[in-house]
Parts: C-alpha cells; sequence; structure tokens
C-alpha cells in the first residue's frame, strides 16, 4: 500500500500535467486567434470601385469581363482593399482628369493637417501620375498595379489603354484575375523592404504565382487550356513576352530565380512571370504541395514569421532545397516536364 508521500506526489504530478495540457491549448487557442484577428484586419467589407473613361464600356461589356474575373478572385483570396479599378481611353481628355481627381481625393489622409486640397494638388503633380495622364490621351498601354501602405490604405488596377481590354474580353477576365492576386499577396508583405527581404516576397513569387493562379482560374472559368497555355511558356512565351523558356535556357545558363536584378537587365518576363509560373506549378504538381496552400494560405504566415519560414512550413521544403530541386527540373525536356500534369 503506498504511503501518504506517494500519493501527494502522484496528486502534484497529475496536477501539472493537466496544467501544462491546459497552458498548451490555451497557447494554440490564442495563436489561432491572432492568426484569426490578423487576417480580418487585413480585410474589408467594402466592395471594389471601377472608374471607366467617357466613350468605354457603351455596351456594359468592358465591366462585365473585368467584372468576371474578379468576382472569381474575390470569392478566392477574400475581399481586401479598398480597390479601385480605373479602365481608361483618350477619348475625353475632361472624363480622364476628373477620374484623376477622384483617385487623387480617395488618398487623402483626413488625419494629417495638411488640407486635403493641397495632398490632391500633390498627387496630380507627382511625375509618374503627369505620365500616367499623358499616356492615357495618347493611348498608350501602361500602369499596372499600385498601392499604398501608409494611410489611407488603398490598392489600384490602372489600365491606361482599356480600348485593348475591351476589344479582348479573354485578356481582360485574365488580366483581372492577375492582379488581384497582386492586391492579396501586398496586403501580406511589409512592401517598404526588399523583395529578397524576409518580409516581402520575391518577383517570382508575386509574378510566377500569378501568372499561375489567374491561367488556372481562366481554364476553370472555361476561357483557355491551362496545360497548353504551361506547354507554350516554354516554346513561345504565350502572352508573356519572347522568347520561351526553352530559348532563355539556351542562352542563358546561369539564371537564379531569386535573383531580383532582372528587372533592370530586360531578363524579367522569362524568370519572374514564365519560370515563377513553372515553380509554382512544380509546388503544386510535383512536390504535391495543396494548391490553395502555395497560392493562399502560405501568405498568411509571412507577417507573423516571415517568408523563408512560412514557405517551409506550408511547401515542405527550405527554400534552398527548392532552388536546387526546381532548377534541375526545369531544364528537362517538354515531354518531361509535361508530365507532372497527368
Amino acid at each position: 500500500m503506498p504511503n501518504l508521500d506517494s500519493l501527494y506526489q502522484i496528486r502534484n504530478m497529475r496536477f501539472l500535467l493537466i496544467l501544462c495540457l491546459c497552458l498548451t491549448c490555451s497557447f494554440i487557442e490564442s495563436a489561432h486567434t491572432e492568426e484569426s484577428k490578423e487576417k480580418q484586419k487585413r480585410t474589408t467589407t467594402i466592395a471594389p470601385v471601377i472608374l471607366v473613361t467617357d466613350g468605354l464600356n457603351k455596351d456594359g461589356s468592358l465591366v462585365e469581363n473585368y467584372q468576371r474575373g474578379l468576382r472569381y478572385a474575390i470569392d478566392y483570396f477574400g475581399n481586401y482593399g479598398p480597390y479601385y479599378v480605373y479602365l481608361l481611353g483618350p477619348g475625353s481628355e475632361e472624363s480622364v482628369r476628373k477620374i484623376f481627381r477622384q483617385r487623387a481625393i480617395s488618398r487623402v489622409d483626413r488625419d494629417l493637417r495638411t488640407p486635403a486640397e493641397l495632398q490632391i494638388k500633390e498627387f496630380l503633380s507627382r511625375p509618374n501620375v503627369t505620365r500616367e495622364i499623358k499616356a492615357v490621351l495618347e493611348g498608350k498601354s501602361e500602369g499596372g498595379l499600385t498601392w499604398t501602405q501608409d494611410p489611407p490604405v488603398l490598392y489600384e488596377d490602372v489600365t491606361t489603354n482599356a480600348t485593348e481590354r475591351e476589344n479582348n474580353p479573354i485578356e481582360n477576365t485574365w488580366g483581372a484575375l492577375h492582379e488581384y492576386h497582386h492586391v492579396f499577396q501586398m496586403a501580406h508583405c511589409d512592401t517598404k523592404q526588399e523583395r529578397s527581404s524576409d518580409k516581402h516576397i520575391n518577383s517570382w513569387m508575386a509574378e510566377g504565382m500569378a501568372s499561375y493562379s489567374s491561367a488556372k482560374f481562366m481554364d476553370n472559368l472555361g476561357l483557355v487550356d491551362f496545360k497548353a497555355y504551361m506547354h507554350d511558356l516554354r516554346k513561345s512565351g504565350g502572352n508573356i513576352g519572347r522568347p520561351g523558356i526553352n530559348d532563355f535556357l539556351e542562352q542563358t545558363k546561369d539564371w537564379q530565380l531569386d535573383n531580383e536584378s532582372y528587372w533592370d537587365s530586360g531578363e524579367f518576363p522569362q524568370v519572374y512571370y514564365m519560370m515563377g509560373a513553372w515553380a509554382t506549378a512544380y509546388l503544386i504538381h510535383e512536390q504535391n504541395v495543396d494548391e490553395v496552400a502555395v497560392l493562399k494560405n502560405w501568405y498568411f504566415d509571412i507577417p507573423r514569421i516571415g517568408k523563408s519560414a512560412a514557405f517551409k512550413k506550408h511547401m515542405g521544403l527550405s527554400l534552398a532545397e527548392f532552388y536546387k530541386r526546381f532548377t534541375l527540373f526545369i531544364q528537362q525536356s517538354d515531354e518531361e516536364v509535361m508530365k507532372i500534369f497527368d
């Protein structure tokens, strides 16, 4: 028969075990709560705003085909914003300048001592803004996604030549999908830091994952053949540019997926968009990582634990190991690499 001291020890051990379990559960619950709060903080209930220059969208198809992609993307990623879409063309200078003024108004920080009108004037006089207005009036295709990180936080898809979008419904929907993936991405990055920083994402992650997702979603919508598109990126460069991956690899032996200097050297379409799309496909179809984890879930952890740890947690391998494996994979023949989709 055990003595009283032994009984007390057993009771104390049970108490400590229960206490440890309670603390562990509390910690896990707290972590989930913080993650949930982080996600909620970055989403919004405000619907995207689409502004169109006079002379465009006469039959409603321009906005309708853009919204076809935007609705799909929001349903997949969640509603982030405020998000403003500017579909612009040279039909009316008055309309163009009115929209740019509305754009300036949306950026006014009411907490600043600087009067709103001065903030509006300052925005409209910025060199990049005056260049965009000029590009619109000249019918040039420029613009793209832009955002603010300081208050008021917002995201903008600026299309300076929406006439092209209006004449090409497929590319219009495709563009909406691609740019909104960027909205989701940037909402979970510290864009004040370099892309090589652990709190920001590399260019191949941004452009490659958005290129993959938009093509895959277009296939889901029945608008393109995803496998054929991925094959085209290797053969010709598809709708991204020239040369394609195969010719690029033949000409360039020392490329690196995480090299951020290609924006300056001019090789960014092949590395960040095309190779990045294939790197995304490699994770999903060859490494068998769940699609939602690759395109969405891992981003939630970047603000908390950084890009490297978040990648390893969700993809199951380190970035360094991934780069090694993918470099060997992508250099195989078309026939070999296309097998990952079978």
